[in-house]
C-alpha cells in the first residue's frame, strides 16, 4: 500500500523542485510522518505553513533535528533538504486569497446517533475502533465511546441524519470560574487547581479502604522529551477535555475519557535558542474564556482558541538571544494573565509581567533586580551592567489572595549563580518572595531567604496559602518549603515571619536569627550542603487543611562550592563556578510537616533524591512520586504506603491532578514522555 501512494504521489504533477523531494522524503522521512506526510509517528508536515512556519525555519528543524525529541539532525546536503522543503510546501494546503495563513483539510463531518435515538452533529477530529473524538457544532470538544452510540453517520449525508439534534453548550470560562477553585469537582482550570497552591482536592472517592483498586485508565505518548528534565506539567480539564503542554513547546487537547488528541499544537523554535535549549521544558497553560495561554522556549506568550488550537495572539516577552525563556504555566486573574521568565543561569535581568488576556498588550511589569534610585537598590554595587545582568528569575507559577489583591510569587538566583565578589550585597530582590499589588505591579513586602545566594538556591516554589493558628493567635498565612532546607511560614498580609524550621537535615545552617536571617554554619566551600536543586525544588507540595499538614518532597544533598569569576557574555551561560557532588551521600524522603510548629510529623524514605510533586485529597490520601518512578499514594495520617505503580521513568517536576468525569474520580499524573491517568477498578464480586 505505501508504495502505490509513494507511487502516487510521485507520479502527480509537482513543481519541478519538488519532484526530486518526493523520492528524498519517501526514503528518509516517510517512515515517521507517513507517506502522505500528514503524520503517522511524528507529526503532519503539510500544515506546518499554515501555523506560520516559513521555508528557512522548516529547512534549519530537519538539518538540526529537536533536541531532546526522536527526531535527529539530519545527514543530507542543504540541496536535499531544500528539495524536501520544496515537496512538502506542494502538498501544503493553498493560501488564502487574501493572502491570509492558509487552512488546513476540512474534517469529516459526522452526526453521533445514541443509543437513546439523540444526534449530535460535528467534525471528526481523531477515532480508533473504540472511541471517536469530535468538535460538536459550535465547537465544543467531545469525545465519545463507541460502545455507547448506536450508529455514526459520516460525510454529507450526515447533515440529514437524525430528527432530534442535541446540542450541547460549551461555557466560556470565567474569573468567577476560576476563583471558585475546585468546587466543580469536574474541572482543574488553573496550575495548583486553585489560587491557594494547596493543590488539595474535596474529591473522596477513591479511599484509604479501596485505593488498591486503583487501575490504570489510558496513556497519552507525547513522543518528545527532555533529556535530564521531565514532563513538568499539570493538565487543566474542562468539560471532559484535557489541555496539556510538553516538552519541546508541544501542547494537546485530549479526550479526557480516552487520552486520544483533539488537536496538538507544535511551536517552530528557532535554533539558536539559549537556556531554552538547556532545559526545553512547559509546565502547563493558563485558561480564561475560550482561550489557553503558553509561554515558549523563546520568551514569547501565546494564546490559543483551545477548541481549534490556533493561534489568537502571540507577545514576545523578552529576546532568547540575551539568555531568556518563558517554562511557566501563566497564572490568570481577573483581567490580567501573570508571566514570569526563566535565564537566570545567563546574565539577564527576572521580571514578573501582567497582560491583557483579550489583546495581548502589557499591563505592567515588575523587575526583580531593582533599578538604581528604587528601594532594594544599594542591595547591589552601583553601574547599569550589574543590574542588567543581575538575575531574579521568576519562572514557577506563584498564588493569589483575591481578598487582599495580591500575588505571591518567588525569585530565583542572583547571577553569577556561584561567584558573589562582583554583586556584593544582599541582592534583592533575588532568592525571596515578593507580594505583589495585582492592580499596580508593585511590590507591597518581600521576604528574602537566602541573601547573597552563591548557591543557586532559587526561592521559585509554588507558595501556599492557609489561614492557620500560631502560637494561639489566627493567622492569614503564607508557606514556603525553601530550597535551603528551611520550612517558612509568614504573614501574607504583611510578611511578618512567623515560623522559620529546617526541614532538611542541612548543616548549612540551623536557625534563622532574631533579624530574621539564617545563621550560617558552613558557606559550603568546604564543608558539603546542600547541592544546587536545594533541600527541595519547583514540585509542588500540598496542604491537607483538615489534617493540617504540608506534604513534600524532601532532598538531602551533599555538595562542595567551587565559586570562580564568570565572563558575564550575553547568550553564555554563566555560573561563576562549579559544584561537586557527593552521590554516595544523596537520598530522600516524602515529609509531613505540621505548619504550626515546623515539626516533621512522619516520613517516607527514598534512595535517592526526588523531584516529584505531591498532590492530597479529603479522602486523607497523599499523592507523590520518586525519581525511580513509582507512583504512590500515602495515608496521610501515617505515612503508610498504600499503592504504587511504577511509571517507568522518574517523576520529575510533575504532580498530580484530580477531577470527576462520569461519575469516576480520575488521576493523572505525567511521567517520562507519558500522561497517566488512573480510575479504581470494578471491584471484584
Amino acid at each position: 500500500m505505501w508504495v502505490l501512494i509513494i507511487l502516487g504521489l510521485l507520479l502527480a504533477p509537482q513543481a519541478p523542485a519538488a519532484a526530486p523531494g518526493a523520492m528524498l522524503f519517501a526514503e528518509t522521512c516517510a517512515a515517521c510522518h507517513g507517506a502522505d506526510a500528514k503524520g503517522d509517528n511524528g507529526p503532519n508536515l503539510t500544515t506546518l505553513w499554515a501555523s506560520g512556519a516559513t521555508d528557512e525555519r522548516i529547512f534549519d528543524t530537519i538539518k538540526r533535528g529537536v533536541p531532546g525529541s526522536v527526531m535527529p539532525s539530519s545527514r543530507a546536503s542543504d540541496a536535499d533538504i531544500r528539495a524536501i522543503v520544496a515537496y512538502l510546501k506542494s502538498l501544503a494546503p493553498p493560501a488564502a486569497a487574501d493572502g491570509a495563513r492558509a487552512t488546513a483539510e476540512r474534517p469529516q463531518r459526522v452526526t453521533l446517533i445514541t443509543k437513546s435515538g439523540d444526534a449530535i452533529r460535528g467534525e471528526r477530529r481523531n477515532e480508533d475502533a473504540f472511541s471517536i473524538q469530535i468538535a460538536e457544532t459550535g465547537g465544543r470538544l467531545q469525545g465519545y465511546l463507541k460502545s455507547e452510540l448506536r450508529q455514526i453517520v459520516r460525510g454529507d449525508t450526515a447533515e440529514a441524519a437524525a430528527s432530534a439534534d442535541r446540542r450541547a453548550l460549551d461555557r466560556a470560562i470565567t474569573y468567577r470560574d476560576i476563583l471558585d477553585g475546585l468546587k466543580d469537582p469536574s474541572r482543574w482550570l488553573t496550575f495548583s487547581g486553585d489560587y491557594s497552591g494547596r493543590r488539595h482536592s474535596p474529591l473522596t472517592q477513591i479511599t484509604r479502604d479501596n485505593v488498591d483498586r486503583l487501575a490504570p485508565d489510558w496513556t497519552f505518548q507525547t513522543g518528545t522529551m527532555t533529556r535530564g528534565r521531565g514532563f513538568e506539567a499539570t493538565p487543566l480539564v474542562s468539560d471532559g477535555v484535557l489541555y496539556v503542554t510538553g516538552s519541546n513547546d508541544f501542547a494537546w487537547a485530549l479526550d479526557a475519557r480516552t487520552g486520544r488528541p483533539f488537536w496538538q499544537y507544535r511551536r517552530e523554535l528557532p535554533t539558536d535558542l539559549t537556556y531554552g535549549a538547556q532545559a526545553p521544558v512547559n509546565r502547563g497553560f493558563g485558561l480564561l474564556g475560550d482561550r489557553l495561554f503558553m509561554t515558549t522556549l523563546d520568551a514569547h506568550l501565546l494564546a490559543f482558541d483551545r477548541h481549534t488550537g490556533r493561534i489568537v495572539w502571540d507577545t514576545v516577552l523578552a529576546d532568547y538571544k540575551i539568555g531568556y525563556s518563558a517554562t511557566l504555566a501563566p497564572l490568570v486573574i481577573d483581567g490580567k494573565v501573570i508571566v514570569g521568565i526563566s535565564g537566570g543561569e545567563y546574565p539577564t535581568r527576572g521580571f514578573l509581567d501582567a497582560y491583557d488576556p483579550a489583546t495581548g498588550s502589557r499591563i505592567w511589569r515588575f523587575y526583580t533586580v531593582p533599578a538604581p534610585g528604587e528601594p532594594g537598590s544599594d542591595t547591589w554595587p552601583d553601574g547599569p551592567e550589574v543590574i542588567a545582568r543581575g538575575g531574579g528569575g521568576t519562572w514557577m507559577t506563584g498564588t493569589y489572595d483575591p481578598d487582599l489583591n495580591l500575588l505571591y510569587w518567588g525569585t530565583g538566583n542572583p547571577n553569577p549563580d556561584y561567584y558573589g565578589e562582583g554583586r556584593r550585597g544582599d541582592n534583592l530582590y533575588t532568592n525571596s518572595l515578593v507580594a505583589i499589588d495585582a492592580a499596580t505591579g508593585r511590590p507591597r513586602w518581600h521576604y528574602q531567604f537566602t541573601p547573597h545566594d552563591t548557591h543557586d538556591w532559587d526561592s521559585n516554589h509554588v507558595p501556599v496559602l492557609a489561614d492557620l493558628t500560631i502560637g494561639g493567635a489566627p493567622r492569614k498565612a503564607v508557606m514556603i518549603a525553601n530550597r535551603n532546607g528551611f520550612f517558612y511560614v509568614l504573614d501574607r498580609r504583611d510578611g511578618t515571619l512567623l515560623l522559620g524550621k529546617p526541614f532538611t537535615d542541612t548543616t548549612w545552617a540551623r536557625e534563622i536569627g532574631r533579624d530574621g536571617r539564617p545563621v550560617v554554619l558552613n558557606d559550603g566551600t568546604k564543608d558539603c550542603v546542600p547541592d544546587q536543586w536545594g533541600g527541595t525544588n519547583f514540585n509542588p507540595p500540598s496542604f491537607d487543611p483538615s489534617l493540617g499538614l504540608v506534604f513534600l518532597n524532601a532532598r538531602e544533598t551533599c555538595a562542595v562550592f567551587v565559586p570562580q569569576p564568570a565572563a558575564n557574555t550575553p547568550g553564555k551561560q554563566n555560573f561563576g563556578g562549579v559544584v561537586r557532588v557527593d552521590r554516595e551521600k544523596a537520598s530522600g524522603a516524602l515529609r509531613a510537616i505540621d505548619p504550626a510548629t515546623g515539626e516533621r510529623r512522619w516520613e517516607f524514605k527514598f534512595p535517592s533524591p526526588p523531584m516529584a510533586g505531591v498532590m492530597t485529597t479529603a479522602a486523607g490520601l497523599v499523592f507523590a512520586g520518586d525519581n525511580e518512578g513509582n507512583f504512590m499514594v500515602f495515608d496521610g495520617r501515617t505515612g503508610t504506603n498504600l499503592w504504587r505503580y511504577s511509571t517507568g521513568t522518574p517523576i520529575w517536576g510533575a504532580a498530580p491532578m484530580t477531577y470527576m468525569l462520569d461519575g469516576r474520580q480520575r488521576i493523572v499524573i505525567a511521567s517520562g514522555t507519558t500522561l497517566l491517568q488512573f480510575v479504581l477498578a470494578a471491584a471484584q464480586r
